[in-house]
């Protein structure tokens, strides 16, 4: 049991990292003079396209496991 709240614990964070870098990323590619200095210049326009298009995959994934662990939580309280 403890794994699997390890397991838990993981994904909530991964996928809170995941969701905090989509934002930003995303937020750097409609307003790169904001983003660029404080990153010192890491995140360009084009950076912050090529995050954004590939952390899709890994938020979708989180985000479904993150589901499933909820829906099995709720079934495994609901039964008997």
């Amino acid at each position: 049991m403890d794994l699997v709240k390890n397991i838990h614990t993981l994904i909530h964070v991964f996928l809170f990292i995941v969701i905090v870098l989509f934002v930003l990323t995303g937020f750097g590619i409609t307003n790169n003079q904001i983003i660029e200095p404080p990153t010192f210049g890491v995140l360009s326009k084009l950076t912050s396209y090529q995050l954004h298009l590939n952390l899709i995959i890994p938020f979708l994934i989180l985000l479904g496991a993150h589901f499933a662990f909820i829906i099995g939580k709720k079934i495994k309280k609901n039964t008997p």
